[in-house]
């Protein structure tokens, strides 16, 4: 009995303590700010009022927007290292990723199955984390942190490579030293272009280069001089050109007597109307005046001249013929009126004109869907000459540099340059070539 009454009087002192202690906690734990602020409170007699007492809400940060942040390549400390290994009958190479401190990182070993005169194992290069190599004519990449293939592109099949990378966007070009000429592909693996024989009659393509930001440039080493051929990036379009001094001389002049037939006629641009009614007969017509006097006819004050003759012409320079209406009216940028009635184009009859331009072909340009440019120079003869002799003949024949030298005498005026897309055509046992597009410079 007396040991239960000592544990209740010992539980009843417990319950008194335990709200001190709490109280003493909260005093003790109070931050010195806190109790200052207690003190500040009690010494100043609020004022009284039956309203409570908002609380003043505390100073809040504003949220801000959640940025990632910006993801930055950085190439992993791995340069990588392609060994020949001896072996006389087959190509074997150990390609190595090692550090800056020359220790392995991973490597690979390739082989060929037998060994040719070309060089079937070739390194290509490096592009962010990718390394690019040639194996028996199959375009492999490798991750260059961990040597893993990523991929293989078994489509180039050449051998004794040149090749480049395009920094931009790790697009890999390639070309074949026995074809092909020209090979593409982006840097996941995707065939872009192939071109087994880019141009007819040359081969040995070797030493790729940038030949502008969009274009580079390959040489056939198959001929003499070394014919270089250009691949357009934005479309992978090839052409190819040689200098019209290596144009045996019956090409040179059907190629001066075209580009002529234009700079005589001060035409500075084609097409100016989209090739219309209007514009391609006033070239028959000026045409007719200057190299074919018989066919124009005049009549009533009019040079005319038969929709039979300007078709003939336009189906000669531009392969197409025309369809006027009966009664037709054109004008020329010059104010000059003209009309069709009853099968003849009828010109207002003028004279006096002086036609003493000529062009000289200096380059010719192969695209790869058969077109030629054309690129030349605009010379003029002086007008007294002209005058008193006309064009000498002799002028359609020189080649660029017979040109050039004549001009420096003075007997010839260099006023331009142009070009002229065409497309070739035989024609009556010579060159002919049919008009695309031209434009002229003039200094």
């Amino acid at each position: 009995m007396k040991k239960c009454l000592r544990l209740i009087a010992l539980l009843l002192c417990l319950m008194m303590l335990l709200p001190a202690c709490g109280s003493k906690d909260a005093e003790e734990g109070a931050s010195p700010a806190g109790r200052h602020r207690a003190e500040s409170s009690a010494e100043t007699t609020a004022p009284e009022s039956s309203d409570p007492v908002p609380e003043t809400p505390g100073p809040t940060e504003e949220p801000q927007p959640y940025t990632e942040p910006p993801v930055v390549f950085t190439a992993p400390a791995v340069k990588v290292v392609m060994e020949r290994q001896d072996n006389s009958s087959v190509e074997k190479v150990l390609i190595s990723g090692l550090t800056e401190a020359g220790e392995p990182v991973w490597q690979k070993e390739y082989a060929t199955e037998y060994r040719t005169e070309l060089t079937l194992i070739e390194e290509v290069g490096l592009w962010n984390d990718r390394y690019y190599f040639n194996c028996s004519g199959a375009l492999i990449c490798l991750r260059l942190s961990d040597g893993e293939e990523l991929w293989k592109n078994e489509d180039f099949h050449g051998a004794s490579i040149s090749s480049l990378i395009d920094e931009r966007n790790g697009n890999v070009y390639l070309c074949g030293y026995y074809g092909p000429d020209f090979f593409a592909c982006d840097c996941e693996g995707k065939t872009l272009s192939f071109y087994g024989n880019a141009v007819e009659g040359c081969w040995w393509p070797s030493d790729m280069a940038w030949y502008g930001p969009d274009e580079l440039v390959i040489w056939y080493y198959s001929t003499d001089p070394i014919q270089p051929f250009y691949v357009d990036l934005s479309d992978f379009t090839i052409r190819w050109a040689f200098a019209a001094e290596d144009m045996d001389a019956d090409s040179q002049y059907w190629a001066n007597i075209f580009v002529s037939d234009f700079a005589e006629q001060f035409i500075r641009d084609y097409p100016r109307d989209n090739g219309s009614i209007m514009e391609l007969s006033s070239f028959a017509r000026l045409f007719c005046k200057l190299n074919r006097h018989d066919a124009i006819v005049y009549d009533q004050g009019y040079e005319t001249v038969t929709l039979e003759t300007v078709n003939e012409l336009c189906m000669r320079f531009f392969g197409r013929a025309l369809d006027p209406e009966e009664g037709a009216q054109y004008e020329n940028e010059w104010g000059m009126k003209w009309k069709y009635e009853n099968g003849k184009f009828w010109f207002p009859a003028a004279d006096g004109e002086a036609y003493n331009r000529f062009a000289v072909v200096s380059e010719y340009l192969r695209l790869n869907n058969g077109d030629v440019t054309l690129s030349f120079d605009v010379y003029e003869l002086p007008l007294d000459e002209y005058w008193q002799s006309g064009m000498d003949g002799a002028l359609y024949r020189l080649t660029a540099a017979e040109a050039e030298a004549m001009a420096k005498t003075g007997r010839i005026i260099l006023v331009g340059s142009g070009t002229a897309l065409t497309t070739p055509i035989e024609q009556n046992g010579h060159d002919g070539y049919h008009l695309h597009n031209l434009h002229i410079d003039l200094t």
